[in-house]
C-alpha cells in the first residue's frame, strides 16, 4: 500500500449545549501546532470504547470550556482533509497536572452510548383484560308490616343491608412482547431495539434464520440482543459512535493492502486468544481502519486476508500509529 506518511493533521473538535464549538489543530508546524497526544481504541464488542486526549498548556479560560456530556470528534489524516477515527461524549474532565514546566489535562469521552445499564422493565408493555370485581353496596329497606303464618302482623323497621355484587372491570397490567413462531431473527432484534430504545445504525447479519418456536423476549435488552446476534454468527459492536451488527465474514467490506513497507514492526501472533489466527501488527496512523474492516496482507512474514478484530488509533506526540488485531478470513 505504502502509506503516505506526511503533512500529519489532527483536529479535536467538542461541541457545548450552546452550539459552540472549540477546535485544538496540530499540523506540526510552526505556530500550526496545538500539542496533544490521543488514544482512540476500537474492538469488537457491544460496549463503548473509552477514548482520550491529552491536552497540553492550555489556558484557564480554553479549559474550562469543556464538560461532561459534550459532543467529541476527533480526526486525523495525512494531508488537510478530516477523516473521523473516534466520536463520542465526555465523560470525564481530569484537573491539570502540573510538573512544574508543562501542565497537561486529560479529557476522555466514550464512544456513542452506552446502553449496559438498560433495565429489563424497558421491555415489558402495558395490556388491559377484563377481571371479575366485587364490591359491596348498600341497601335501603323501607319499614313494612311482616305477616306470619298465624295471620299476626308486625312492624319493620327501616333498615340499611349490605349486598355484595359482581362487576366487570378493566385492569391494566405489564407484559413482555412474545414473537410468533417463524419471525426471522432480524425482525426480532429490530424489535427488542425498538421496543428498548437501542439505536443500531446497520445490521448486517451472516445468517438469518427464523425461530422454531415463539419467543418472549424477557430480561435486560442488551443481553437479549447479545444472545441473538450470536445466533446469527454476527457481532455488535461500536464503529466510530455508532451502535452496528456486522458481519465479520461478509466480502462486502472496504479493503486495504499493506505491505512490508507500511509495516513498523513484524506481525507477531496474538498472546491473547487460543486460537492461531489472529495476528497483531502496527502501522502508521490508517484513518481509514476500523472494527471488520478488510485487510489485505502483502508482507514477506504474512501474507493472506484478513479483518480486523480490534485495534487502537494513538499519537504520543512524535508517531502516529495503528496498532491492530486482525483475524485470517
Amino acid at each position: 500500500m505504502a502509506i503516505v506518511t506526511k503533512d500529519p493533521h489532527m483536529w479535536f473538535v467538542v461541541e457545548n449545549s450552546k452550539g459552540e464549538e472549540q477546535t485544538l489543530f496540530n499540523e506540526e508546524k510552526f505556530e500550526k501546532n496545538y500539542p496533544f497526544n490521543f488514544t482512540a481504541p476500537f474492538s469488537d464488542i457491544p460496549s463503548p470504547q473509552d477514548n482520550t486526549v491529552t491536552i497540553y498548556n492550555m489556558s484557564k479560560e480554553h479549559a474550562a470550556f469543556y464538560k461532561k456530556k459534550q459532543k467529541a470528534l476527533l480526526y486525523f489524516n495525512w494531508g488537510s482533509s478530516k477523516k473521523l477515527i473516534a466520536e463520542g461524549f465526555i465523560s470525564k474532565v481530569e484537573p491539570g497536572q502540573s510538573d512544574g514546566v508543562t501542565t497537561s489535562m486529560i479529557i476522555t469521552f466514550t464512544e456513542g452510548k452506552d446502553y449496559n445499564n438498560l433495565q429489563a422493565r424497558k421491555l415489558r408493555l402495558k395490556k388491559t383484560k377484563k377481571i371479575n370485581k366485587y364490591k359491596t353496596v348498600k341497601t335501603n329497606v323501607p319499614g313494612h308490616y311482616k305477616t306470619y303464618k298465624s295471620g299476626k302482623k308486625k312492624w319493620i323497621k327501616a333498615t340499611v343491608k349490605k349486598k355484595r355484587i359482581k362487576t366487570r372491570a378493566t385492569k391494566t397490567i405489564m407484559v413482555n412482547k412474545t414473537y410468533r413462531k417463524g419471525t426471522s431473527y432480524k425482525k426480532l432484534i429490530q424489535g427488542v431495539a425498538s421496543q428498548s430504545g437501542i439505536k443500531i445504525a446497520k445490521i448486517d447479519l451472516a445468517k438469518n434464520p427464523t425461530i422454531k418456536k415463539a419467543y418472549t423476549a424477557k430480561g435486560k435488552p442488551l443481553t437479549l440482543l447479545k444472545q441473538l446476534v450470536t445466533k446469527t454468527g454476527s457481532k455488535m459492536t461500536y464503529i466510530q459512535g455508532n451502535l452496528e451488527i456486522v458481519n465479520p465474514r461478509s466480502k462486502r467490506r472496504s479493503w486495504i493492502v499493506i505491505d512490508d513497507d507500511d509495516l513498523i514492526q513484524q506481525p507477531n501472533p496474538s498472546e491473547d486468544t487460543d486460537k492461531d489466527n489472529v495476528w497483531e501488527i502496527v502501522t502508521p496512523l490508517i484513518p481509514e481502519v476500523t472494527i471488520n474492516v478488510g485487510v489485505k496482507m502483502n508482507s514477506r512474514f504474512l501474507k493472506g486476508s484478513f479483518y480486523v478484530k480490534s485495534g487502537e488509533h494513538s499519537f504520543d506526540g512524535d508517531n502516529p500509529q495503528t496498532q491492530m488485531s486482525i483475524i485470517k478470513i
